[in-house]
This record gives C-alpha cells, structure tokens and sequence, in this order.
C-alpha cells in the first residue's frame, strides 16, 4: 500500500508541476515528429542526385520554414498578452469564483464558474484558461474563459469570464489558494501560466440517495425536558374525531360522518407539544484498524459519510428535530449557516482515534446510534452491552466498500462502464492488510451483535424498523 501511495502522490506532484512549464507536450511531439522525418528523408534520399530529390529537398525546406513561422507567430502572441497581463492587468485583476451553488455542493462533478474582471486579451486564436489551486496541490479542471461581460453603451468590455466542471471526489473542506491563469497559442503549443492570490474555502456534501424514513424516537428519560422552536404535532384535525358534546363548536361536526351512520362527532383541535423531545442520533468516527490519511481510509471516509447523510435524512422525515452530536471538535468555516448545520458536520468529521464510542455516546440520550467496522469488535461489544435494547444500533460494513476489480457486471460488457476517481485503489484493496483486518474484524462484529435486537450490521442502508 506504502508503494502505490507514494507512486500516487509522486504523479500528483509532477502533475501540479508540469502546470508551471509552460511548454506543452504537444510542442515537444511536434518538434520531434519533425526532426524524425527530417532524419529519415535524408538518410534514405539525402545521397541521390536526382531532380526528385532537390524537389522534394525544396518542398521540406518550404514546409519546414512555414511551421516554423507558424509556431513562431502562434507562440509571439502568446507571450505578448501574457506578458501584457503579468506586466500591467495581474495587479489590478478581481477574481470571482462560484462553486456549486455558491459555497457548497454534492461531492462528484461540481459545477465552477469563474469571471475575471480587467481588459484581460486572448491570444490570436488562443485561450485563457483558469484553474483552481487547492492547498495539497491539487488543481481543479480547466475553465476556459470565453464568454465576455461588457457594459451597457460601451465596445470594450468590462471582465472575462467562463463556466464548466471539476472533479472533487472527497468529501470534506477545500482551501483554494491561488487561481492559475494560463495564455494557450492557437495550436496549444504552450500554456503559459500566470498565478494570483485567491483564499476561499469550499466544502462538498456526502452524496444523497434515495429517500427513505427510519422510525425512531427519542430515548424515553427525555420526553418533556427539551422545548423546541417548533413544537411537534401531537393530535390534529382529520385524525382523532370524538362525540358531540354541549359546548362544542358546531363548525367542527363531521357531516359526512353523520349522513353515514347518524353521529354526531366533532373534530379534536389541533394540538401541538412545544416540549418534544429532540432526536439524539449518534455517530462515531472511531477508527482503530487504519491510517488516519491513508489514501485506503479517505474512501471508507467518503463511503461512510454518504452512509451518514442517508440515516440522517431519513430520520429527520419523522417529527422530531434530530440533534448530531460530536466526537470531535468540528472546524468553523465563515458562511456556513444554522440550516445546514447537520450535514456540514458530517462533511467536515474525519476519522479520530482520540475518543472510543463507549466513552462519547450517552446512553440515557441517545435514540439512534451509529458506527463503521474500524471500531473493534471489543468496543462495539461494551456499546451493545450498556445501550438499552429499544435503541438501533447501525455498524456499517466497509469491506466491501470499495468493489472487487472481479465485480463485472453484463452491462459492463457491453458499455463501457463510467471510470470512478475510486477505480484505482480497486486492485491494491483486494489484497490490502486493512481489507483482512477489517473482514476479521466484522466477524467478531457480527457475533458480538448475533443476541440483540434493532442491530444491523450492513453495507447498504435499507434497514426496516
């Protein structure tokens, strides 16, 4: 596993690095495409005196000296408004980046729009792309900016701009530090790169699946105790009818009731509890079995969140507002509001081996808990010990979390499967020691759990309760 990260993160880095050349491979293929056929037309007519070779000699040279000129214009152009930009617009440049919708968004193929005010020049029949620089080096995909934003009543306009996707694959905040500008001449010889200082930070959401409701209540020793900002509907009109008495509002008479059987009922007020208790939902980031940053162990992560998100959701459909305690502490990011305080601390949780489920879950609070299979069996083992009976208990399964290279499906025999950002850890985890030991682990999981009741043990949240 040691190789292939590190093999990982040599191409990541030489890939950052390549950005800044400003030489593409492209020019350097061309340029040794032409030295090659120049070598091998001269070493097979190079000693022929013939009228065909001093035409086909002054045909190269012509053609030889016209891509030349060629490259040489296209390449000018390109270093004259670079040079342009770096000299007199990057100082005064403003940058405006929107991620998603605004600052977040699902985890996968996020859309990004970049505009960049200033009289900004393209190169002839070139481009001006823009890419994200994230704080591990990483780069988002290129943005080309060709859309142009003028104000009214005037010919030159007043920024650049442009829109497409990038890949962002982990769930989790992403700190931009600069945006990479870069000029490409028309034949995309070369793309040379400009940098300016921009700090924002992002954060992509676990994935959503299909929406399902977990029934689940909140723990008896806590009815009554907590009041919230919208009381729970307890009894309503339409659902609970009772006899006509005298003082009762006529208004409230079921007539349709009363042209069917002959009585007189009237509906009950509308009730509401301003003292419902909240939904105490548990979830631990427990992991004792794997590396904290192990390229492995960020997609159990990734994995494990979307997994998260959906027993979230599906128990905020009951009628209690659902609380996300935490067992660690939860770093603040500027812009974040209350709405989505839940899945922005499922985003930004990584794992921790600090605090132990036995010690961070309250017992005589928690009415929904959650772990992963990196928590040892022995400390899931002491939780079903000391949780009461009535409380679900879900253990997510991850080994098989990331599939098998084997797992070929018919419709991938015929259609070229989607590659997956995952795709490439799918061999070294097959014979990983983190795949052994948590297969090893999940047995004694399943026997510590084999006597109890609301318990699952699973890799698919699809539970019926």
């Amino acid at each position: 596993m040691d190789k292939s990260v590190s093999l990982s993160a040599l191409l990541k880095s030489s890939s950052y690095w390549s950005k800044w050349l400003g030489v593409r491979w492209q020019l350097i293929l061309t340029l040794a495409v032409i030295w090659l056929a120049s070598l091998w037309l001269r070493n097979e007519y190079g000693q022929d005196d013939s009228n065909l070779w001093l035409v086909m000699n002054q045909f190269f040279l012509l053609l030889q000296w016209a891509i030349v000129g060629l490259f040489a214009f296209s390449l000018l152009s390109a270093l004259l408004v670079w040079g342009y930009f770096h000299l007199v617009i990057k100082s005064k440049a403003d940058l405006q980046v929107k991620f998603g919708d605004g600052q977040k968004a699902e985890a996968g193929w996020v859309n990004v729009s970049v505009s960049l005010a200033g009289a900004a020049l393209r190169p002839l029949l070139g481009t001006i792309q823009a890419r994200l620089v994230f704080a591990d080096k990483k780069l988002s995909a290129p943005i080309i900016l060709d859309s142009q934003i003028t104000r009214p009543r005037h010919i030159w306009r007043q920024a650049i701009q442009g829109a497409g996707q990038t890949l962002l694959h982990d769930r989790g905040i992403y700190d931009i530090q600069k945006v990479l500008i870069s000029f490409c001449d028309m034949f995309g010889l070369v793309s040379l790169p400009c940098s300016i200082s921009f700090v924002q930070q992002l954060y992509t959401l676990p994935v959503a699946s299909e929406p399902q409701t977990i029934k689940s209540y909140p723990h008896s020793t806590e009815e009554q105790k907590h009041r919230i900002d919208v009381p729970k509907r307890v009894e309503g009109e339409y659902v609970n009818y009772k006899e006509y008495e005298t003082g009762d509002n006529i208004h409230r008479i079921v007539w349709k009731i009363y042209a069917k059987n002959g009585e007189l009922v009237v509906r009950i007020p509308e009730v509401k509890d301003p003292y419902a208790s909240h939904l105490y939902f548990y979830v631990s980031y427990f992991n004792k079995l794997g590396l904290p940053e192990g390229a492995f162990e960020a997609e159990l992560l990734n994995v494990y969140k979307d997994r998260v998100r959906n027993l979230l959701e599906a128990l905020q459909r009951n009628d209690y507002a659902v609380r996300l305690p935490h067992d660690q502490e939860i770093p603040t990011l500027a812009g974040v509001g209350d709405k989505h305080t839940e899945l922005y601390q499922i985003t930004a949780s990584s794992w921790q081996n600090q605090t132990a489920p036995q010690a961070f879950i309250r017992y005589n609070q928690a009415a929904f808990v959650c772990m992963s299979s990196l928590v040892p069996a022995d400390e899931i083992e002491t939780v079903v010990r000391n949780l009461p009976p009535a409380i679900p208990l879900v253990i997510v399964k991850l080994s098989s979390a990331i599939p098998s290279p084997f797992n070929i499906s018919m419709k991938d025999i015929f259609f070229r499967p989607e590659k997956k950002p995952a795709d490439n850890l799918r061999q070294p985890w097959l014979i990983s020691g983190l795949r052994k030991s948590l297969i090893k682990n999940e047995t004694k999981i399943s026997e510590a759990i084999r006597q109890r009741d609301n318990t699952w043990l699973t890799d698919r949240i699809d539970l019926h309760s």
